[in-house]
């Protein structure tokens, strides 16, 4: 993994990037609110490459990273605590597809963000029953078969 950070306009970025040079997790900070890739579908679309950005990417390190990563996040943990509490592994869980993202297929219900890592083919939009398998604490998504 590699983490840049670079800034457009009124916005500030850090993203996590793999070694494909596809976005894994990113921060944008716009107009003093935190948008993130484990929330809400902001994550950078097709491969990162510098110069294909009117701003110039600084290389920063994972460590700095993971402060931006928590802090945007604060907020959130104490909601994450509360969604494992419910939602318990081995049960099962209906949601829709919204996006895809490299870590697979992303559905929600509730505001539940659900990483389905499944063999089954889905569409967007598509509901489907899943079985709760893990949780993914990094970006607070309950993982599903």
């Amino acid at each position: 993994m590699k983490y840049i950070f670079f800034e457009s306009e009124k916005e500030k970025y850090w993203i996590e990037i793999n070694d494909d040079n596809f976005a894994t997790r990113q921060i944008i900070l716009s107009d003093g609110l935190y948008h993130v890739s484990a929330l809400e579908d902001c994550l950078a679309e097709g491969q990162i490459i510098n110069g294909e950005f009117e701003a110039d990417f600084i290389d920063i390190s994972k460590k700095n990273f993971e402060i931006a990563w928590n802090d945007a996040l604060r907020d959130y943990r104490k909601i994450w605590e509360s969604i494992k509490n419910n939602y318990k592994l081995n049960s099962n869980i209906t949601a829709t597809l919204m996006y895809f993202y490299p870590q697979g297929a992303i559905f929600k219900v509730n505001n539940i963000i659900i990483n389905y890592i499944g063999e089954n083919e889905v569409q967007l939009h598509e509901k489907l029953n899943m079985k709760i398998v893990g949780y993914d604490e990094t970006n607070m998504w309950i993982i599903t078969r």
